[in-house]
């Protein structure tokens, strides 16, 4: 699938809809009027690879004093925020990212978008998940985090260390 960005309103702000593959094929929107604060949809992003990951920070690299609000991250995106120094632009928040659970009862594999400041908790510097499990399968289930949770929610600490500091 080509990526695709586009430029929408969203709560009075801009939104910035990213889709498809961030590939070496992937062209970025040319923006000449970036506002001080934009939202990034990532919800349709199906991968990422090391020459988008190039062109996603030279891409927000340009935008130094907007303010991004990151929502809908899927995991591979959310793997790159923990990996690559800089792929976060300094001035954003991660509002909602999919988090990948397996249900062993019905042997499936689950992604539910989880909310910053809801399911998602940052505390005294931990990251404290809250959520009911039957909203993640169905009652009598037992879905587990599919992920490590101290190496995927990392990036949220990162981020409040910056603030804090």
């Amino acid at each position: 699938m080509s990526f695709e960005v586009k430029r929408v309103e969203e709560s009075g702000k801009p939104c910035f809809q990213f889709c498809g593959e961030i590939d070496e094929e992937a062209v970025f929107l040319e923006v000449s009027d970036m506002p001080a604060e934009a939202i990034i949809d990532l919800k349709d992003v199906s991968a990422i690879n090391s020459v988008g990951i190039r062109s996603w920070i030279m891409w927000f690299g340009q935008f130094s004093s907007t303010h991004f609000q990151f929502v809908n991250c899927p995991k591979a995106l959310v793997m790159q925020m923990n990996m690559v120094e800089g792929f976060l632009p300094v001035k954003a928040d991660v509002l909602s990212l999919e988090v990948p659970f397996f249900c062993e009862d019905c042997d499936e594999e689950k992604d539910i978008l989880f909310h910053v400041g809801k399911e998602i908790v940052v505390e005294d510097g931990q990251v404290k998940l809250n959520y009911d499990k039957t909203s993640v399968c169905k009652a009598g289930c037992d879905p587990e985090l599919d992920v490590s949770e101290v190496k995927f929610f990392r990036f949220l600490l990162s981020k409040s260390d910056e603030q804090a500091a």
